[in-house]
């Protein structure tokens, strides 16, 4: 192959580039749950690239992962798994960098290589560079060797790309983890978006789980955490996502803590009961709370934050982490309760003969504290039967 790197990819209607940078955003490193990621993983910046012609040059990307995958290979995978897995991380990169606008400075410094391709003096084509090693001369001269098949697939993964970043960072926000099985399901839910009657699909399909790692752990996981939580957080992120069709990744966001996700759920269920049960259900001090976690972002959980004119018993509360442990802890000392009042609603809505679907926190709620439901369901029944004796006794004659 010769110095130049043809790119055949066209253009897309993409979202549009959507810059959200905190310039506090200083950190050297990962807050790493599990340790820095091996040299197969680095992330290799293209020099002079400027980020918006980062998708125009997706086989470039390509290429530098797989002579990546090459001279530093993972143990027992075949070649054509790490052609594969270079396609799909190559694609990844090439999209984040454009719609995301990353640079250097938003990669941990452990894990970004030094740049092997460059941009000649027009900005256009991309050659490798004068002073890379042997090897990376040797893998980066070849030619990039793509089936029709590919070709094909690799348009799905430029939409599904689409969603590395934020849903990366929603993992994190909620899980603390890059990639797990809890956060899967928000992964996959794009891959369906996109793979559905796909005929290619079987090129995906055979080796789902290590090009799953590939694309939605490996990928991104050289940007910094902080970073990835910022995009997740973001609500113009979230339109943006939506107004170029990739609601499935959309879908997620804003990211928000697993215990505020919980409570959002359990104080719209409480306050619907609050009339019936004469303000019996006591909502409020958990309302507040939820109100007063506005004042804080959940991409820094951690950063201290003066909140004017807060009321005396909240003061202590000046981090989104310490607002959310509280909020957490009111969650499971009260779970009972919300489940007797869950039990209540739900033979309330039958009766109704409406069928309301419940949400992920209360289906938990119902699966993990069934007796308590059952007693609600027992109060409504009690409930039904007063309110009959109350409505016969209380029939009133009236005067002609």
């Amino acid at each position: 192959m010769s110095k130049q790197i043809a790119d055949e990819i066209g253009s897309l209607s993409l979202v549009t580039g959507c810059k959200i940078k905190n310039e506090d955003l200083t950190e050297e490193k990962s807050l790493m749950v599990k340790p820095t990621m091996g040299r197969t993983w680095h992330w290799s910046p293209i020099e002079g690239l400027h980020s918006q012609d980062s998708i125009r040059h997706t086989h470039a990307y390509i290429l530098q992962e797989i002579a990546r995958m090459t001279i530093y290979p993972e143990a027992g995978v075949s070649h054509t798994l790490r052609h594969k897995k270079g396609i799909v991380i190559g694609v990844a990169r090439a999209v984040s960098t454009e719609l995301y606008h990353i640079v250097d400075n938003d990669l941990i410094m452990e894990e970004m290589d030094t740049a092997k391709l460059a941009t000649e003096y027009d900005r256009k084509t991309i050659v490798i560079k004068n002073d890379v090693d042997s090897k990376w001369k040797e893998e980066l001269s070849k030619p990039l060797k793509l089936s029709e098949t590919e070709n094909k697939v690799i348009q799905r993964l430029l939409l599904i790309a689409h969603g590395v970043i934020p849903l990366q960072g929603y993992s994190l926000v909620t899980t603390s983890h890059h990639y797990n099985d809890q956060s899967k399901r928000a992964f996959s839910m794009v891959e369906r978006q996109f793979f559905s009657r796909f005929d290619q699909f079987s090129w995906w399909k055979e080796d789902e789980e290590a090009l799953r790692d590939a694309m939605w752990h490996k990928a991104g996981h050289p940007v910094k955490i902080s970073f990835k939580k910022e995009i997740a957080c973001s609500n113009t992120i979230k339109q943006s996502l939506i107004n170029a069709g990739i609601q499935s990744a959309a879908f997620r966001l804003p990211a928000t803590e697993d215990a505020v996700m919980k409570a959002g759920a359990y104080r719209k269920l409480l306050k619907t009961l609050s009339p019936i049960f004469d303000d019996e259900v006591k909502w409020e001090a958990l309302d507040e709370m939820l109100s007063y976690l506005d004042n804080f972002s959940a991409a820094r959980p951690t950063e201290v934050v003066t909140v004017h004119n807060a009321p005396t018993h909240l003061l202590s509360m000046d981090t989104r982490e310490k607002v959310v442990v509280w909020i957490a802890q009111w969650c499971s000392q009260n779970a009972e309760k919300v489940a007797i009042c869950l039990g209540f609603h739900t033979a309330m809505s039958e009766k109704a003969g409406k069928f309301v679907w419940p949400s992920h926190s209360l289906s938990v709620l119902k699966r993990t504290n069934v007796d308590s439901c059952i007693l609600g369901r027992k109060l409504f029944s009690d409930y039904t039967v007063f309110k009959a004796k109350l409505r016969q006794i209380m029939d009133f004659a009236s005067v002609p």
